[in-house]
């Protein structure tokens, strides 16, 4: 449907705004998670706040704005630009409000699993969460990720898996739902989100400054768009840059400003009991750990 066909020599662009394309599997997925997350949240032990359930809401309107048409069919085939916004979607918006949404508690019960567990307890500390951000937008931002998305639906899928993956453990660290872990305090977070608005757009300066296109598998942006390949290039590098320092920029201050009024409070703050029984149940698991390599042969 918004994929290329071959014509004699050239291409002739599948893409039309008069055309809209229907995607079942975006709606399908946003109305399950709303299904399951209300299903959810109807328990007394893991209900949520008003807020909570706005923010859910908001974040699968997000997600759904960046799986269906007109942004997924642009930013599959067409434009860097568009899938610059469509990933700036996912990180910046769609994942941050999935996660304010999530109750404790919830959150508490998808990582029970001692695996599941282990990866996010690894992974949200800041310098390990900053590098596999920046791995994760660097590589799927690349010109032979961008042109192996481009050739099939599932590639597609994929790559925006991998995007939302990467908005998920960039704000892992500063929405503090994860059970059993020291949150850090607003100037910390505030320091993170700063480093965090400069390493991952690194490929911003080389759209900005090359001299050619670097993507060839995104085509007809001047038939679509009216704008020539080059300067869909160079207006994406500006937008990896503005989007993500306005909006990380933004949320880094407000924690800077709330530093002086909440760092002395700090450690006064409540111990709920679902911390202290996953601190409990990792300790758990170390020390079994520990007796089986005590209790290996040799």
């Amino acid at each position: 449907m918004h994929r290329l066909r071959p014509y004699q020599r050239g291409y002739v662009v599948s893409f039309s705004w008069a055309d809209p394309t229907f995607h079942p599997v975006s709606f399908v997925l946003v109305l399950g998670l709303f299904a399951w997350y209300h299903e959810t949240t109807s328990r007394s032990a893991s209900s949520a706040t008003r807020g909570q359930k706005r923010c859910f809401v908001l974040g699968l309107l997000a997600l759904l704005l960046a799986t269906t048409w007109p942004i997924v069919d642009l930013a599959h085939s067409v434009s860097l630009l568009v899938l610059v916004f469509q990933r700036e979607i996912l990180v910046l918006a769609a994942a941050p409000l999935l996660l304010i949404g999530l109750p404790k508690m919830v959150m508490a019960r998808l990582t029970r699993p001692p695996i599941i567990d282990a990866v996010v307890t690894r992974i949200i500390t800041p310098i390990r969460a900053l590098v596999a951000t920046t791995l994760l937008l660097g590589l799927t931002g690349l010109p032979f990720a961008v042109t192996w998305a481009s050739e099939s639906h599932f590639a597609d899928a994929v790559m925006i898996l991998l995007t939302l993956l990467a908005g998920f453990i960039l704000w892992l660290p500063v929405v503090d739902r994860v059970p059993g872990v020291t949150p850090l305090g607003p100037l910390g977070k505030g320091a993170y989100l700063f480093a965090q608005s400069l390493a991952p757009t690194f490929l911003s300066f080389a759209w900005i400054f090359a001299l050619r296109p670097l993507y060839p598998s995104l085509q007809h942006q001047q038939h679509v768009l009216g704008l020539t390949p080059l300067g869909d290039q160079q207006l994406s590098g500006y937008l990896a840059k503005l989007g993500t320092f306005g909006v990380l920029w933004i949320v880094a201050f407000i924690f800077f400003f709330k530093a002086p009024d909440e760092e002395p409070e700090e450690n006064t703050k409540p111990l709920h009991w679902i911390d202290v029984e996953r601190s409990l149940e990792r300790a758990e698991r170390r020390e079994k750990r520990g007796y089986d390599e005590r209790t290996l042969p040799g």
